[in-house]
């Protein structure tokens, strides 16, 4: 997958933009670097107070709760006032696959901007991997720790790419080229994305990451070191595995729509009756400001008439 993680640019718009990215990786989306082609201007900190507390400045609702009121009825396919568990999941998924494929053609544009149908390796390392030193990261000595992720996530993506390239022209047709950015959906490539994150950290080649190993893995994607979560370690056995590792990092499309939903729903249904309300889910505005269902709230910056 297409991986360069998400960036700030000031104090304010960073905590107030981690809001929707903790409501993304909370409930088991991917965790590994997307390219940030998603298009969507960045804000002015009143834009985004606004925006997330679905306030206007004198606190009274804002015209962002009325765009999501829009939304709910749109949600509620059957028009009865009550959006259940099926409808609020066949348009979660609906989201997700457009924002994927969203993704997906604004990367093809940049990487093909002459329509060739065809996306080479050196368009994609380019984009993906900037100013770095192709030489180095082609090298197999032990890399210096501030390069070793990067390194890493260079040869991955050279490997899913030879395993998609089957005539070898190092260039990937468009359908090739999406696959490629959804490793989650395809078995093999799933199989590389792991393997090559657990075996580059595995130092006692048990085929599994202990803590310490993790923290290692952690500090060198991110500079910042964190222990097995109990959301990774599901058995509670101290070390992440392979399948452990999958369902974590590749959570499938299936799994992502169904833990989205069910946590939506678990936000608005206040009364417990396992149905939401348009007012309940105005209620809840937070929740989905920062969820995929609204786009991470890109839909309640639209016109009404765009909705």
């Amino acid at each position: 997958m297409a991986r360069v993680f998400l960036i700030a640019t000031c104090i304010v718009l960073l905590m107030i933009g981690s809001f929707a990215d903790k409501e993304y990786e909370t409930h088991g989306h991917d965790h590994h670097h997307h390219h940030d082609h998603d298009g969507h201007d960045h804000h002015d900190h009143e834009s985004h107070k606004k925006l997330f507390t679905g306030e206007d400045m004198d606190g009274s609702e804002s015209e962002q709760h009325e765009k999501l009121r829009q939304v709910a009825k749109q949600i509620d396919t059957d028009q009865d006032g009550q959006i259940s568990y099926d409808e609020m999941r066949s348009y979660t998924g609906e989201r997700v696959q457009e924002q994927n494929n969203r993704e997906a053609d604004e990367l093809i544009a940049t990487l093909d901007p002459k329509q060739t149908k065809k996306i080479t390796f050196d368009a994609y390392v380019r984009d993906s991997f900037g100013d770095f030193d192709i030489n180095q990261l082609e090298m197999s000595d032990k890399p210096d720790p501030s390069t070793r992720e990067t390194r890493r996530l260079y040869k991955v993506d050279k490997q899913k790419w030879e395993y998609l390239d089957t005539d070898g022209d190092q260039s990937l047709s468009y359908d090739e080229f999406r696959r490629f950015l959804r490793p989650e959906d395809d078995e093999e490539l799933g199989k590389i994305e792991i393997n090559s994150m657990i075996n580059e950290y595995d130092q006692d080649n048990d085929g599994k990451l202990s803590n310490p190993e993790y923290l290692k893995m952690t500090e060198a994607e991110t500079g910042q070191a964190e222990s097995l979560s109990r959301e990774l370690d599901v058995n509670n056995d101290g070390f992440g595995d392979f399948q452990e590792f999958t369902n974590y990092y590749l959570p499938s499309l299936v799994s992502t729509v169904d833990q989205e939903t069910e946590h939506l729903l678990k936000e608005c249904d206040t009364d417990k009756n396992g149905y939401c309300t348009p007012d309940e889910i105005v209620q809840a505005y937070s929740s989905f400001a920062g969820s995929q269902i609204t786009d991470f709230g890109a839909d309640l910056e639209k016109s009404k008439e765009e909705l």
